[in-house]
């Protein structure tokens, strides 16, 4: 038979490795202070264009096979005759 042991609780030597093992993360870590360059510094102007393009205006172009809005309008005049007035037809039951 196997017998298990029971995880022995923490004691202040695990604590204090611990500690010491976050302070020496935080230590080595660059911290964001480091990590920023001034803005008169000139290796950053010679990497990035002074102006910033404006969003273009995008456009679009109609596919050859839409519908024109009066050849819209002619066709729900023609398939909403005698219909109710509701839905995609509202306006185009009656000429």
């Amino acid at each position: 038979m196997t017998q298990f042991h029971a995880p022995s609780p923490p004691t202040a030597a695990h604590h204090a490795l611990l500690a010491a093992g976050i302070a020496l993360l935080l230590i080595t870590s660059p911290g964001t202070a480091l990590a920023k360059r001034s803005s008169s510094d000139p290796t950053i102007t010679s990497r990035t264009s002074p102006k910033k393009k404006g969003a273009n205006k995008v456009t679009y172009q109609r596919s050859t096979s839409e519908e024109t809005s009066a050849e819209r309008d002619r066709r729900m005049y023609r398939e909403c005759k005698g219909m109710h007035n509701a839905g995609a037809c509202r306006g185009y039951t009656r000429k």
